[in-house]
Order: structure tokens, then sequence, then C-alpha cells
């Protein structure tokens, strides 16, 4: 069977593509080794930015919206809290939200092939030929690997690993009546963020959702020089969920459950296309590093690599060179965006969050700029010089007294 492109993963990154690459008449197949409706180890947030670029994610897909909420520094002592007349993100289940991202791919013309996985991509001269752990092999003009963070794509295409550059998690998603959400989180459904828990080089975090609740704890950057002074990320998350009761940030009636985990990329790849390949998502490494945030960049970089892959097909030409105008997309949308915030993150990292929750606490104007800068797709260098210098005349007027 022949293609113009084959697709691997269908998560958001891959489902996207698959979409726009089949309303411009492309002859697509999306694969995936789960089976669907699957789920997803994630949190399951969407920034308002997100629903902006992507109108047809509508109110079908969103379990539920959020207003605002807080983010705490490791010692408890700071907050800073926000809140907005308008929903500022947005809560999903990744089992729903996913299935309907592969059902309007689906709906665009797109074949869909569940419980099959690439084990093997050679790329020829003038195809590349696939080859599925059910034996069969197709053939395409292009792949797109949107297939994790373990790539098969990525390793088979020579374009390299994440290891050891990953990020770890644990979360679960716990049933809860919606009294019991309104007592807690109002109906605003306002979310809780807590930095470097325990010690943890990373987040914890609370996300309100319809009828559950999203815990989790992230360890953002696990390898350090000195492993055995952190707490295992288990004996974390336990802790962690011991400390929200006690500081009555959860319901006490919230009891451990199968704990579920994830890995997560904390940079992206140098080279994220190939000849007749490119990646995206996870695959590529398109995370936020500070956040953990990866589905507004998994969709992006989907429709940047349809847009790419359609012109290629076009043009005839689906070298490497041409290819190589997808990761000008993706760097010039959001790659300095990722830069600064692995910048922030080795910040905090090495000085601690303590000065930084204070400093934003004491200034909402700081926060609000912060909020309109992700929430509506404003380049980092027309805002960071502007967020810089607020910085430093809040640092200079309440931390050292001038």
């Amino acid at each position: 069977m022949t293609y113009d492109v084959v697709v691997v993963g269908a998560g958001p990154a891959g489902a996207t593509a698959a979409k726009f690459l089949a309303e411009k008449g492309v002859k697509t197949l999306l694969i995936d080794k789960r089976m669907y409706p699957r789920d997803k180890p994630c949190g399951g947030v969407l920034s308002v930015r997100t629903l902006k670029r992507f109108p047809y994610i509508s109110d079908d897909l969103i379990d539920s919206y959020s207003f605002g909420g807080s983010i705490t520094s490791s010692s408890l002592m700071y907050k800073v809290q926000l809140q907005k007349e308008k929903p500022i993100a947005a809560f999903v289940l990744r089992k729903n939200f996913d299935q309907g991202l592969v059902k309007r791919a689906i709906q665009s013309g797109t074949t869909f092939r569940d419980g099959t996985a690439a084990v093997d991509i050679q790329r020829r001269k003038d195809v590349v030929k696939i080859s599925l752990n059910d034996g069969e092999s197709i053939e395409s003009q292009l792949v797109i690997g949107a297939d994790g963070i373990w790539s098969t794509v990525a390793k088979n295409s020579g374009l390299g690993q994440h290891y050891p550059r990953i990020g770890r998690c644990l979360f679960q998603e716990y049933p809860l009546a919606s009294n019991l959400l309104d007592q807690y989180f109002s109906e605003k459904r306002l979310f809780q963020f807590y930095l470097k828990f325990m010690g943890i080089d990373g987040i914890g975090w609370v996300f309100p959702k319809k009828d559950s609740v999203n815990i989790g704890i992230g360890e953002i950057q696990p390898l350090v020089s000195h492993p055995t002074k952190r707490p295992h990320l288990k004996e974390a998350y336990n802790n962690y969920l011991l400390v929200l009761k006690e500081k009555k940030m959860i319901p006490p009636t919230i009891k451990g459950g199968t704990i579920q985990g994830g890995v997560l990329p904390l940079h992206p790849l140098e080279k994220t296309f190939a000849d007749r390949v490119v990646l995206c998502g996870d695959a590529a490494g398109l995370m936020n590093p500070l956040t953990g945030d990866g589905i507004h960049y998994a969709m992006s970089s989907g429709k940047f690599a349809a847009e790419v892959c359609t012109e290629a097909l076009e043009a005839d030409d689906t070298s490497a060179v041409f290819l190589s105008k997808y990761q000008r997309l993706w760097k010039d949308d959001f790659g300095e965006e990722i830069t600064l915030c692995a910048y922030i993150l080795k910040r905090i990292l090495k000085h601690g969050d303590e000065k930084y929750i204070k400093l934003l606490s004491k200034d909402t104007q700081i926060v609000d700029m912060l909020l309109y800068m992700v929430n509506n797709q404003v380049r980092i260098h027309d805002y960071k010089w502007k967020l810089v210098k607020r910085f430093i005349s809040i640092y200079f007027k309440d931390i050292l007294g001038v």
C-alpha cells in the first residue's frame, strides 16, 4: 500500500498533522501502536492560545475551564494568585481529547489504523518503506514522526534520542463529587502549582476538572550531581498528597490509587528534519521545560509539518534542505519561548524559587504581562525586555529597599 504521507503516532501532534494534510488532499495514513481510545499520562491543560489557534477544539473536547489559580513557593511562604473574568486555561481528559482529534482527522479524509506500530523505517532515494508490527510493509513519500519521546522514526532516521535529558512525572486522576470540587476549587476551577516540593527539581500541580481532579508532581531535571539527597519521586508524591490535605488544599477523602507515570523531553533535538522525515511534539522534544506543557507545541508543530510536507509534495522535493523550512517555522513561532523557559528553570534550580515568587506576589502587573504573553501568541522578544525591566524595578524597590 502506498500513501503520500504516513504519520506515526496519533496524539495531538500526529492527529493535527493528519487533519491538515488530508484537508489539502494529501493521501494520509495515521497509525498508532495503541488501541483507541486510549489514555495518556498528562495533566491535561490547554492554554487559551491553543484554543485560539485551533478553533475546532470545541466544548465537547473540553472537560472544564479554569479562570485562575495560584503558584506557591517551595517553603509554602509565598504565593502568587490570579483570577480573571474569562477563562485562562482549559482542562481536558486526554482519553477523550485525543480521540476527538483523531475523529476530526478521519472526518477530513485521513485513513486511521490503531494497534499498528512502525518497527522499522527505511529511507530510500524515491520512497520511504515502513515495516509494521504485523509484518506488513507500506510505502510513502514522507513520514511524520509524532511517536513520542522514544520515537522509532527519530531513531531510525538518525536524528537522535532524548535520553538522558528527560524528566519524569507521577500523577493520578481522582474522581470527585461536584460539591467538593466547588468547595475546594470554586466554580472557577482554580488550579494550583507548587514549586520544588520537598527539594524535587520540578513542580507539583492540582488541576480541577468537571468530575475529577488531576494531582501530579514532575521532576523536570532528575539528573543532578547528588541524587541520593533527593527523595524518591514516588515518596515525594505521597508526601505531597499528605501536605495538601494538611493544608486543606484538597479534600481529605482523596485516597491514593494506581499512580500513573510519564517521561518528558527537556530540550528539542538539534535537528527535527531529515530526507523525507520531520518530527513533531515529544518526538522532536518540543515541550516547555518550565511548566511541562506540551500540547500547544505538539499541535502547532503538527500544523507546521503538514504545511511544509504539502509544499514538498507539490514541489516534488522531499529533501532535508526543503524540509528544513519546518524547523524554521516552529523556531520562529515558539523556539525562543522554549529557550527562555529553559533559562528561567536553570536560574530557579540554581538559586531557588523563593525570591522569584516573592517578586511576583508583590506585583500583579508582571503576572498580567506573563499571562497576556502566553495566551495571545505574543513573540517572546517583543515582551522580554518589558518583563526584565519590571523585575529589576520591583527587585530594587522591595528586596533591596532602594
